[in-house]
């Protein structure tokens, strides 16, 4: 298969061909007088056939040659199973009092049936902006073949609810174009609840499926682009040099579109440097003529249109706004947004907009996994590794081969708020122990213990401890002291050390009940307990008490590798323990490791050949330098064989060595069988201690 078959295979996976043929450019003139026309659009890939959508276009004083040097456009955009002008600002209202061409759009799904009664997928944005970027276009252009002089720096939008999540869509997907932009209660994410019809904080059912093999599979790439707070590409608009006043209108009490995400997309907006202006609706905001409602209709959307941002909007006003700088209608760039496999390209080469996605390219896999002084490129040639840039390039084929055994690693749209909730409160000695359930993944909650002193002084900033459970029906039960050997009670007793312990449950032990064939998100269970474990540590950043900063994380057996395969995905742990958990695969029983707890695809892929297995220890362990890292492998185990631990300590040296830390990797071999004994566990804890906690 060619390079261009490979990535339009990937691409059909997301719904959008990586080279999309565009509309036929038969685009018509503009009308001399206010009415509606068609349009060329985009390829919808649920109907792979040329479309077109109807736009209505609205004139001050209704006619063409009423436009003036002074005239803007603006973009008023309908709601969720509207049409044409319903639920958004009146455009004769805005053509008159603002002086603009004021746009209405039926764009993509416009119309109860096709949104809501259909059985296709609600678009949500994407390909509606691609739309509604397009008639603006359209009157753009026309304007300019027209020789009509018009303020092209005065382009604005607006739109109410579904209209909103549009307006805000299309201020990213074109994000040097517009001036202003005023979102009234719309929808800023495509969340889970609303893509599978879940239970959530909203009522509205997009009708998406979490089947891969569903026509209306919503992919995480698609899931992404959709994400309207999406941080990374919040940042992405200001680094093009977006200078968009984004006006946020949200009532406090919309359970449609729920306020909450309406919060986060102002927070994440501010963080990223965005001109963002929030106009939340509270009781003190009811007018009962204007605003109406703390809810989702929130009142008159054209009078709140003029209320909140009017003085950015009229002609005559002292704040009025006009975009910096050249259009991307202009500039006729790329504009690209990463996604998890991928990227999302809108290309204004032609002026109007034409979206696709770029599947990332194939992973390499590298031939043999001990000899970590190269790296490859993609033509196969070996490169030494010199630099710690060059080590880095290798490090991230690395996470790239351990993705393809065990799945995608979770992004931004598995990550909701944390959500803890405390069940209890137990004292234990001078500590207590508290059980808590978190929000791991917008699916599932995973069980867990805390330990902490009795006592904080207020200020305190404390080390913590993510302590990870063997394989037992006990879950975090046994090393939280509660049941199993006294040799695996390690989170108590470091809990007694002076540490804030946070012990989950792996999926299907303790209190973790977990279907895995029920969540196709995960292909293995180890990516599953990897995200349990990330999500985890956001849990102890959250704790007032915890230094951020000085997190570890301890495992026996099954804990033992569930830590390095959690460590080499998240930085935010420093210091990592393995006691009994790995060797070599070529010294290991391969298809043990190939349970749905576990790793299937090393059967169902790779034929349970350690020569064929993307990925090995030694090089997991070479994800961790700089970062302190203590092997514990009995001489006695025969789970996990010593002379394979010994094997990748020794080829993962030399990258301790080149990143300038030689003495933070380390080996200790207690004679003992696959146990955990005082003395092994004695000397885990001075190791924690001595990069955590300082020597004490």
């Amino acid at each position: 298969m060619s390079h261009h078959q490979i990535l339009t295979v990937l691409a059909s996976a997301v719904g959008l061909s990586a080279f999309p043929a565009s509309a036929v450019d038969d685009w018509p003139e503009l009308p001399s007088h206010s009415g509606t026309i068609d349009i060329p659009a985009q390829e919808w890939p649920q109907h792979p056939k040329s479309r077109r959508v109807r736009i209505r276009v609205v004139y001050p004083g209704g006619k063409l040659d009423r436009v003036n040097r002074h005239t803007g456009l603006m973009l008023t955009l309908h709601n969720w199973g509207g049409d044409d002008c319903v639920g958004t600002a009146d455009p004769r209202a805005l053509a008159e009092r603002l002086n603009v061409v004021a746009i209405c759009v039926n764009y993509l799904q416009s119309g109860r049936k096709a949104s809501i009664e259909d059985p296709e997928p609600y678009d949500c944005g994407y390909l509606q902006a691609l739309d509604a970027l397009r008639a603006l276009w359209f009157v753009d252009h026309g304007l300019r073949r027209n020789s009509r002089p018009f303020d092209d720096r005065r382009i604005y939008c607006t739109g109410g609810s579904g209209g909103g999540n549009v307006s805000q869509m299309a201020a990213k997907l074109a994000p040097r174009t517009f001036a202003c932009v005023v979102d009234l209660c719309g929808m800023k994410t495509l969340s889970h609840d609303v893509a599978f019809n879940l239970p959530g904080g909203s009522d509205l059912n997009a009708r998406w499926s979490r089947d891969p093999n569903s026509g209306n599979y919503l992919s995480v790439d698609e899931q992404e682009i959709r994400f309207v707070a999406h941080p990374d590409h919040l940042a992405e608009r200001k680094r093009l040099g977006s200078t968009t006043k984004i006006v946020v209108v949200h009532g406090v009490d919309d359970r449609t579109c729920p306020f909450q995400d309406a919060v986060e997309l102002v927070a994440n907006m501010k963080t990223a440097g965005l001109d963002v202006l929030p106009h939340y609706v509270t009781k003190d905001s009811v007018d009962g003529k204007v605003f109406t409602s703390t809810g989702h209709s929130l009142g008159d959307r054209t009078e709140i249109a003029f209320r909140v941002a009017g003085d950015f909007l009229k002609p005559d006003g002292p704040n009025m706004l006009r975009r910096v700088g050249k259009s991307d209608f202009e500039l006729r760039h790329d504009v690209r947004y990463r996604t998890r496999n991928g990227e999302f390209a809108i290309s204004f080469a032609k002026g109007y907009p034409v979206g696709r996605f770029e599947p990332s390219e194939t992973p390499l896999v590298y031939p043999e996994h001990q000899d970590l002084g190269y790296f490859l490129d993609h033509d196969g040639k070996r490169h030494p590794i010199k630099t710690p840039g060059d080590w880095e390039i290798r490090r991230k084929h690395i996470l790239s081969g351990m993705q393809l055994v065990m799945g995608r690693l979770p992004g931004v749209m598995s990550r909701p708020p944390s959500d803890v909730k405390y069940c209890d409160k137990i004292p234990v000695e001078n500590l207590w122990r508290r059980k808590l359930t978190y929000q791991s993944d917008p699916f599932d909650r995973v069980s867990a213990y805390l330990f902490t002193p009795r006592e904080i002084k207020a200020g305190t900033k404390l080390p913590a401890i993510l302590c990870l459970q063997q394989t037992t029906r006990a879950g975090k039960d046994e090393p939280a002291g509660l049941s199993g050997k006294p040799n695996m009670h390690y989170g108590l007793e470091l809990a007694r050390r002076g540490y804030v312990v946070l012990i989950p449950d792996y999926p299907t032990f303790g209190e973790h009940a977990y279907d895995f064939a029920a969540n196709p998100e995960y292909v293995s269970g180890t990516m599953k307990a990897i995200w349990d474990n990330i999500r985890a540590v956001d849990v102890l950043q959250s704790l007032s008490y915890v230094d951020g900063e000085r997190i570890g994380v301890i495992g026996h057996s099954l804990g033992g590798h569930n830590a390095m395969f959690t460590a080499a995905f998240e930085p935010r742990l420093k210091v990592i323990v393995s006691s009994c958990g790995f060797t070599r695969f070529h010294k290991d029983d391969v298809p043990s490791w190939t349970g749905s707890r576990y790793m299937p695809r090393i059967a169902s892929k790779y034929g349970n050949a350690a020569d064929r297995v993307p990925f090995d220890f030694t090089e997991i362990v070479g994800t961790f330098a700089p970062r302190p890292f203590l092997a514990i492998a009995a001489t006695g185990d025969s789970d996990f064989d010593v002379s394979g631990v010994k094997d990748v300590i020794k080829a993962a040296g030399r990258v301790y060595v080149l990143l300038g830390q030689p003495k933070h990797l380390q080996g200790h071999y207690p004679e003992c069988p696959h146990d955990f004994p005082p003395n092994a566990r004695q000397r885990a804890y001075e190791f924690l201690d001595r990069h955590l906690a300082g020597q004490r």
